[in-house]
């Protein structure tokens, strides 16, 4: 490439890293937050004020310490502002992941060339925000996307390691970031760690460069070792603790609703969901920029498929691979090990939320079509799915109005609009609280910290026979030991549930005869709206319920 083809690619790449993460800022704007967030930028705030280890805190088994939540803390550093945070870091990432995966995309067997950054552009760099959909996810943190940026380094760094170019530098770089995997959120090692050890595993078996398939897998084993230690000697010293939550297989009987989600889930991610749409509707409700993406998708699919079963035959027959493409090997290996693992586990996720687990299926598949050179011959196509989706972003790029706000675009109940039960809260001057998860610390949050809103549950097997008639708990999930301190509720006489009327489908859920037959008749009941109420209690009334205060690290 010569010094002029250097500069126009570097602008491109540049270019486009700055309009996707201009885009996902944008349509970011247009999702309400949920308490995952909230509680992530709690964390965030307890990093940049000093506790590093965060002491005290419970979180899920993908903690993000490394990741997001370090990220979040040092633009806390820059902008004080929580919302901003929140919308600003994804953006990044984002912009992070164009940038990387145009990298891996132009040094496969397509070279250099601007053609091969089309595949990355049409289907990553123009994710259809415009439509407002399930894909909204992207502009959430943390929701995996940090990590996707961080194994999209390591496969690089896998590449160079098992193909002998990138000496001690890429060797130490892959060490570093398989350790802030393992640490941080152990969803990439089902996408990234896991396929790379097997790709290099299966160099080692057919002699093909054994020594760096050696190489890699120490290294990846190694930095194994030294996260369990780091992890386990965070936790011996008071830091933060990580939950397990093992996933099982589906019930046969949920398997055909969950798969019809997951494929919807993929369609979602490129772009390709017609169905349900008009065809000439408005730009986020257009089945004719999803028909005009199809062609290339299903072009990318093909590729993949055939990539698969070539790969299948090989093995077969004991041999090594051919072409040398290692990157495309684990990129290939990871996405189906990803779609098969997200298609039949059970990770408690309601619906369409579980589109965050089919991640690395939009992002690995294009840059694997774009490696083989194949874009040369297909670029017209791919240009106009960039000119159709680029116009669909201009006609919805309508700054964002408060009527515009979508408020649960998963249709999972988790997304909320708590800004009427804030003002209702403030008007009756409530400041201390319990409730759901969903409700508690996203209401903390858009309060600016003025209402102390936490999580609880009904656990009556548990703590019934210990604790007496209250069977009411804390629920240490994304949480801090000192939000359950009885010294939690001082400076206020008054304390408040927020409870729903009847029972819903979901156990996250409070109810109000769950609350009546542990406290008794409420001193005041207050509607908030059809579905919840809030019932009123003196302080002494509560406090003799044990379980709102005891703290249960190991559940």
């Amino acid at each position: 490439m010569s010094v002029n083809g250097k500069y126009i690619y570097l602008m491109l790449l540049f270019s486009f890293m700055l309009l996707g993460g201009i885009s996902c800022y944008h349509y970011g704007l247009r999702f309400l937050p949920d308490s995952d967030q909230a509680n992530a930028l709690f964390e965030a705030q307890d990093i940049a004020q000093g506790n590093v280890f965060l002491k005290g805190w419970v979180n899920s088994p993908d903690n993000f310490w490394l990741i997001d939540l370090l990220g979040m803390a040092g633009l806390l550093k820059i902008i004080p502002d929580g919302v901003t945070v929140l919308h600003l870091l994804p953006a990044l990432w984002w912009g992070g992941i164009i940038g990387v995966a145009s990298c891996l995309a132009c040094n496969g067997r397509g070279g250099r060339s601007w053609r091969c950054l089309l595949p990355v552009v049409a289907f990553i760099a123009i994710i259809p925000l415009y439509e407002q959909g399930a894909l909204a996810f992207v502009t959430y943190t943390p929701y995996h996307v940090g990590t996707m940026f961080v194994a999209l380094l390591g496969i690089m760094a896998t590449g160079r390691v098992l193909d002998g170019t990138g000496g001690k530098l890429a060797q130490a770089s892959l060490f570093g970031i398989v350790s802030v995997i393992f640490i941080s959120d152990p969803f990439a090692v089902c996408c990234f760690v896991m396929p790379a050890c097997l790709v290099s595993l299966w160099r080692v078996w057919t002699g093909d460069k054994p020594a760096s398939g050696v190489r890699c897998f120490v290294l990846m084993v190694l930095a194994f070792v030294v996260a369990t230690g780091i992890k386990t000697g965070i936790r011996e010293a008071g830091g933060f603790r990580s939950m397990h939550a093992a996933a099982h297989f589906l019930p046969l009987s949920e398997l055909p609703r969950h798969l019809i989600f997951s494929l919807m889930s993929v369609l979602d991610l490129f772009g390709v969901n017609f169905w349900g749409k008009t065809i000439a509707g408005r730009a986020n409700h257009n089945a004719l920029t999803d028909m005009v993406r199809l062609v290339p998708f299903a072009l990318i699919v093909h590729y993949v498929w055939r990539y698969v079963r070539n790969r299948l035959d090989e093995v077969r027959q004991n041999r090594s691979f051919s072409g040398g493409d290692a990157v495309s090997d684990i990129l290939v290996l990871g996405l189906v090990m990803d779609a098969v693992a997200a298609s039949v586990l059970n990770f408690y996720i309601p619906g369409e939320d579980i589109i965050r687990y089919f991640l690395p299926v939009l992002l690995f598949a294009p840059i694997v079509y774009a490696r083989s050179g194949n874009a040369e011959k297909t670029s017209g196509l791919f240009l106009g799915v960039i000119v159709c989706s680029s116009l669909a972003c201009v006609l919805t790029w309508n700054p964002r109005q408060d009527v515009d706000v979508d408020i649960d675009p998963y249709q999972v109940g988790h997304q909320l609009d708590v800004r009427p039960l804030v003002e209702l809260l403030r008007q009756q001057h409530l400041t201390h609280g319990y409730t759901d998860y969903w409700h508690a610390s996203l209401t903390t949050f858009v309060s600016g910290d003025e209402i102390r809103l936490r999580a609880i549950t009904d656990s009556p097997d548990t703590f019934g026979p210990k604790l007496g008639a209250c069977t009411l708990q804390a629920r240490p999930w994304l949480s801090k030991r000192q939000w359950y301190l009885p010294e939690d509720l001082q400076g206020t006489d008054r304390v408040f549930f927020l409870v729903y009327s009847h029972a819903l489908q979901s156990d996250d859920h409070l109810t109000r005869a769950v609350i009546v037959k542990n406290l008794g008749t409420p001193d005041l009941v207050l509607p908030v709206d059809d579905s919840l109420s809030l019932l009123i209690y003196d302080r002494q009334r509560v406090m003799p319920c044990h379980g709102l205060f005891e703290w249960k690290e190991n559940r």
